[in-house]
């Protein structure tokens, strides 16, 4: 690849972060609690396939999940965070409504709440070409 190949474009970002409350419970007893971990894990995979589909270019980028600090305790809350981007404002306020939406329903599929915000995000991506 040739460094002249490189161009950078803006996109419309938002980053957002997203606080799963659910019930705690030791790990051999997974049955009495509500599992942050195994709910994240299944938003992180829906906010994949959601941005591989549809036909634009967007997606969920710089992702970071952060659960509990000990052994064989399943945390009350998970925290996930990331950016959200899209070629235009348009499809960023749908993709955005779409991400909101698909986070809330999972997480009261398996009992949870959810605490969603989201942050204007300044970003440039860079796109290389063959």
């Amino acid at each position: 690849m040739n460094m002249t190949d490189i161009s950078a474009s803006p996109s419309d970002t938002h980053a957002f972060t997203l606080i799963l409350s659910g019930k705690g419970a030791h790990a051999a007893r997974p049955h009495e609690g509500l599992d942050a971990i195994v709910t994240g894990s299944h938003i992180i995979a829906a906010l994949a396939a959601q941005c591989s589909r549809g036909g634009q270019r967007a997606g969920v980028a710089d992702m970071a999940f952060q659960a509990g600090n000990s052994w064989n305790v399943l945390p009350p809350e998970a925290q996930i965070s990331g950016i959200l981007y899209a070629e235009d404002a348009a499809h960023r306020h749908a993709l955005q409504q779409q991400t909101s939406r698909l986070i809330t329903t999972l997480a009261q599929a398996f009992g949870l709440q959810a605490q969603l915000t989201w942050q204007p995000h300044q970003n440039a991506n860079l796109h290389y070409t063959a």
